[in-house]
């Protein structure tokens, strides 16, 4: 009986399957890393330009960040600028105002010429003579305080009843009246308080 021995050729089947098998292996894991190469390659690719365009969005950010920055001191600027518009316009209006008022009060003051009533002034009958002049002038508000040097008590009485007779002026109070000396001439020193009338211009702003 004549016998075969198969072994070498099941060993060597053994060996070229083993070796197919390690082909494959080797085959499929080079794909893995051609594909995981290439994806990688992919990613890089786009986080390179999310980084270019938040390069470009913090460099404009920057800009406006910039421009803001400007923009809120320009703003700071224009209101001290206002502020200092505001304040010029307030003082403006008080001296005018303080001008305008002083102006009416001095209207109020008599310019007449020297009489016989008074004795100090003897001997300048006919001439000009101021009969009361301010040494004193002050306005807060509506309140008005006013002091003064007249001839006598009558030219008080007459400057407070112009006052009041004007209609720019309310609640015409005298302060106080003393004599006073004043280079050898026995004079009045006074002292009077007022307000300004309302106007009706005043009244229809209130309204």
């Amino acid at each position: 009986m004549i016998r075969v021995n198969l072994l070498p050729y099941r060993t060597k089947r053994k060996v070229e399957n083993i070796r197919r098998q390690v082909t494959v292996f080797v085959l499929f894991l080079t794909m893995v890393l051609v594909a995981m190469f290439y994806y990688s390659t992919i990613l890089n690719n786009k986080i390179e330009e999310l980084d270019a365009k938040i390069a470009q969005i913090s460099t404009e950010i920057a800009r406006v960040e910039k421009d803001a920055k400007e923009v809120d001191r320009i703003n700071g600027e224009l209101k001290k600028l206002k502020q200092k518009i505001a304040v010029i316009k307030d003082l403006e209006s008080k001296r005018t105002g303080a001008v305008r008022l002083m102006d009416d009060m001095t209207q109020m003051v008599a310019h007449e010429t020297a009489s016989s009533t008074s004795e100090d002034l003897e001997g300048k009958e006919d001439r000009p003579f101021k009969r009361l002049w301010f040494t004193s002038f002050q306005a807060k508000g509506d309140q008005i305080s006013i002091k003064g040097i007249a001839l006598d008590n009558k030219t008080i009485a007459d400057f407070m009843t112009r006052l009041e007779s004007s209609k720019r002026f309310a609640n015409v109070n005298l302060q106080r009246s003393k004599t006073q000396k004043v280079k050898n001439l026995n004079l009045k020193s006074f002292a009077i308080s007022c307000t300004k009338a309302e106007t009706k211009k005043d009244e229809k702003g209130k309204k």
